[in-house]
């Protein structure tokens, strides 16, 4: 034994003479996973940790007769972990992914080919009438469009809360779930302050990110990029990520599968959208890391655990047939999206996807993950482990009681992967995202439902169904729990008759949601028993809330519209603070007209109420008008002694003349009101003082 060689060739002879431990074979090893998984489904790390348990004890035990092959395998499993930037698609998968996908398993897709997508889409095509052009295009094979960048050094990644922030309270996006980022055209990091701004030069329209100091008052430092346009933004850590939709001219789209009818689908089609990351490390240098392209429109995204997660719709095209892939296959940053990578539901009548990706902010050069649905879905709700997609689906017309409805997908997320789980329905339609809610695995949902009795309309000469007569028609709302599979598990139907949701929030065991037609019930759930949901009360007062926010542990805050108890005319806009304490009695504490003001964003974008219970303070703008004179006032509001105070009211119109949408913030004691014009100003939110005012 000369050599290592010669040890390794001794080693195998001998281990060839001994059986390994059943216990330890491979099938034995996957079997073992499979079942954890199934009792651990929401853990996990505690898979990965476990296959390496088992992994390090069988080299551990068969190290004497396997040798230096079982450190090899180990070794390369090992290597294949801490490689960075590996896509999902790219290459053969290592045999610790496959051990953990098998551990993982969600709802597998059919094997389908892109023909079968296209034979799905084509009726609707055909029924839209869509033309194509003679001559044929090409379809460029899939290739990559990786950019060079710069990778994020796991050391310029710090804390979100900068050490001058931690001693004090700071405005953040208003999310829908905490510990889930979602974007908007303002972030505040507890020192610089970040707001989407239009830059108008030589009649040419661009749009920046503005970057502001206020440490030692405010100082514009930076503005990041010259983008066409600007959807939302995100900031997190020292990374800096903007996405940007986009329409391709008509020269552009001409060189793509040549589809000429159908307006509105070609319209459509065009959109794409870009994903862009820079390095903020030092916010007055900021470097660019990469683009991502993407077809189709920008419908929403995610921030969790360190991981973006997008979700946008493409629109498929005709094109020339089934060989012309790229007229409607996704293509995902030059990469057309695999086939076995889109589910195609069993009964689809779409021409549209719902495409998901997911990016490392630590490293995001490389998707680590990607895939698509044939849905026409654009309403999400993202909980802390799964993402829920919500589909308004037509249904067929049959002789009888029809009703409309929403298929239900439940996509599990985490370490930028997704994994399909489930697949439902409810009847009715969702007001928003908020009208979703899971606690303790159960999903809760608030629908509006439209259900019409319809007969037949037939020849009288053939026989022949030619058509359906509707003979009456109702409306009335419904809670639906549904459990891990999206099976219905616990419902309440047929509540406010003639109404329709307007407004839904969630707080653990109780449900709350407004309907509305002439006056406002607001409606209390028991949601503790799952199976058996509850009325507790039903308060009705006059107008509407839009917006729900729970205010502590017993408070529940609206905002919304006044309107006439007789006629249900909209006056104007109104807060309200509800008693919530006692579920089964619940209480208008006060409310507050605005009687000046009819309209606001907030009533419809959450993204626009700035709030922070345990500050005790909430703002947004409003909008009104006498005779000629336009206005539009930011205020701020504190909760004190069961009413509601004014801290501000300031004017929040653009020094421009242009109209943007306007957000606040605050950092400790000073409040930010930007206009989307670059203007900034502060205020000191004890006195209301105007302390300075940046100008750009």
């Amino acid at each position: 034994m000369k050599n290592k060689e010669d040890v390794l060739k001794l080693l195998r002879d001998e281990a060839e003479q001994i059986k390994i431990p059943e216990c330890l074979e491979p099938e034995q090893i996957k079997k073992m996973l499979k079942q954890h998984e199934a009792q651990n489904a929401a853990e996990k790390q505690k898979t990965k940790k476990l296959y390496r348990k088992l992994l390090a004890m069988a080299a551990a035990i068969c190290i004497v007769v396997l040798g230096a092959t079982a450190v090899v395998m180990y070794q390369k499993i090992d290597s294949i972990q801490t490689e960075p930037g590996e896509t999902a698609y790219e290459g053969e998968k290592s045999d610790e992914a496959m051990i953990l996908e098998t551990a993982d398993v969600g709802l597998e897709y059919p094997e389908i080919s892109y023909e079968d997508i296209y034979e799905s889409m084509s009726k609707t095509w055909e029924d839209s009438k869509l033309l194509v052009r003679e001559e044929p295009t090409e379809s460029g094979e899939p290739g990559a469009n990786m950019a060079e960048s710069s990778v994020m050094e796991e050391s310029a990644v710090k804390e979100s809360m900068s050490d001058f922030a931690s001693a004090n309270s700071v405005g953040t996006t208003n999310v829908q779930t905490a510990g889930v980022d979602e974007g908007d055209i303002v972030k505040n990091d507890g020192r610089y302050l970040y707001q989407k701004i239009q830059i108008e030069k030589e009649n040419h329209v661009t749009w920046a990110v503005q970057v502001i100091d206020t440490q030692d008052g405010l100082k514009e430092i930076h503005r990041i990029g010259s983008f066409e346009n600007i959807e939302e933004f995100y900031v997190w850590n020292d990374v800096l990520v903007v996405i940007e939709e986009k329409y391709l001219n008509e020269t552009e789209s001409a060189s793509g599968s040549g589809m000429i009818a159908c307006v509105d689908v070609a319209y459509f089609s065009n959109y794409y959208h870009e994903i862009t990351f820079f390095n903020i490390k030092d916010r007055s240098q900021p470097k660019e890391i990469k683009t991502f392209s993407l077809q189709g429109r920008y419908a929403s995204s995610r921030i969790a655990d360190g991981y973006f997660y997008g979700f946008s719709k493409y629109y498929a095209e005709p094109g020339n047939g089934k060989s012309d892939y790229d007229a409607y296959i996704p293509i995902v940053d030059g990469i057309r999206l695999q086939a076995e990578k889109i589910y195609l539901p069993e009964e689809s009548e779409t021409t549209s996807y719902l495409v998901l990706v997911a990016i490392d902010l630590r490293n995001p050069t490389a998707f680590t993950d990607t895939t698509g649905i044939v849905s026409g879905a654009d309403l999400f709700y993202a909980s802390t482990d799964n993402i829920f997609v919500a589909d308004s689906k037509s249904q067929e017309t049959k002789e009888g009681w029809n009703s409309n409805g929403t298929s239900l997908l439940r996509f599990s997320y985490g370490d930028g992967k997704f994994t399909l789980r489930a697949l439902g329905e409810v009847k009715g339609t969702l007001e928003g995202s908020f009208s979703m809610d899971e606690y303790e695995e159960h999903l809760r949902v608030v629908t509006t439902v439209e259900e019409y009795r319809t007969e037949k309309i037939t020849d009288d000469r053939t026989g022949k169904v030619i058509g359906y007569n509707t003979l009456e028609d109702r409306q009335s709302n419904a809670l639906y729990v549904l459990d891990e599979t999206l099976a219905v598990v616990g419902k309440i139907e047929g509540l406010a008759e003639n109404e329709q949701i307007y407004s839904a929030r969630f707080l653990r065991e109780t449900g709350y949601f407004v309907t509305f037609r002439q006056t406002d019930p607001l409606f209390a759930v028991d949601l503790k028993d799952p199976e058996n949901p509850k009325v507790l009360s039903e308060l009705k007062v006059s107008g509407f809330s839009e917006y729900l926010h729970i205010y502590g542990e017993d408070r529940l805050l609206g905002i919304g519209m006044e309107a006439d108890e007789e006629t249900g005319v909209q006056e104007n806009m109104k807060l309200s603070m509800f008693d919530v304490s006692d579920k089964a009695n619940v209480k208008e504490i006060t409310k507050r007209n605005l009687t000046d003001y009819d309209y606001s964003e907030a009533l419809y974008n959450h993204h626009a109420v700035m709030i922070s219970t345990e500050k005790n303070i909430f703002g947004f703008a409003a909008e009104g008008c006498s005779g000629n004179k336009f206005y539009r006032n930011y205020f701020v509001y504190t909760y004190e002694n069961d009413r509601f105070v004014e801290k501000l009211k300031v004017d929040a119109k653009s020094t421009d003349g242009n109209y943007y949408s306007v957000r606040g913030t605050f950092i400790g004691d000073i409040f930010y009101l930007f206009l989307g014009d670059g203007v900034v100003r502060s205020y000191d939110l004890n006195t209301g003082e105007m302390l300075e005012s940046l100008e750009p």
